[in-house]
């Protein structure tokens, strides 16, 4: 019997995302689409059910992509998949692109649920939001959460929103509604202090705000 090639390597770890064995019938529905892999080496321990991806790694599914430069994937056989990826991360949705050094991700029933990147700083910014309304930020750590669509950004925060920026301990972003909350669970005396600095000649726009610019007047006397 021939070898089994790098490439049967990779059919079989795509068929482990996709079907994993050990998935009970009142799982989860897993995700119809498939997640396409590929790196330049994979090493991988079938026993303890650990995969080491290395070289240009690439997985997409979707709208959605992962980069690094190694990925190490623990539980793939399972429904609830960890994977660590090192180097050059670079994590993107519809909604949201991120880049860091690492970052930590669980797969849930065949697809993507949440990611947490790290970095000096790590890196985000919102793809949908409108030319006039530039989403972005900057943090030590930052926790992506697909299927809420919100960001968690934490430790030497920066976040800017249409020109506006917000500093704090802790900055919390919904993708879906646009409305912010710095410092969550803070009270007087407990917490860092919220700073917020507001682009000067126009209306301020807060996310989740219904702030609009006053009509111009066309001139005619009254």
């Amino acid at each position: 019997m021939a070898a089994p090639t790098r490439a049967d390597g990779y059919a079989a770890l795509v068929m482990g995302i996709l079907l994993p064995p050990s998935l009970p019938v009142h799982a989860a529905t897993p995700s119809t689409e498939g997640i396409n892999i590929s790196a330049d080496l994979q090493d991988s321990n079938l026993r303890d059910d650990v995969h080491v991806l290395t070289g240009n790694v690439r997985i997409t599914q979707a709208d959605m992509s992962m980069e690094a430069e190694k990925a190490t994937v623990n539980g793939l056989q399972t429904d609830r998949s960890r994977w660590t990826f090192e180097r050059g991360v670079h994590i993107r949705s519809n909604k949201a692109d991120l880049r860091a050094d690492t970052a930590d991700a669980l797969f849930a029933s065949g697809r993507v649920s949440e990611a947490t990147v790290k970095g000096a700083p790590a890196q985000f910014e919102q793809l949908d939001a409108t030319a006039d309304k530039k989403v972005s930020g900057r943090a030590k750590v930052i926790e992506y959460d697909f299927g809420k669509g919100t960001v968690k950004m934490t430790q030497d925060v920066w976040f800017s929103y249409g020109g506006n920026e917000f500093r704090g301990d802790t900055v919390v972003y919904n993708l879906n509604d646009e409305r912010v909350v710095v410092n969550p669970g803070a009270t007087r005396g407990n917490g860092g202090r919220v700073n917020i600095t507001i682009k000067p000649g126009s209306v301020p726009a807060l996310p989740g705000s219904q702030n609009k610019p006053p009509p111009e007047k066309d001139g005619t006397a009254e």
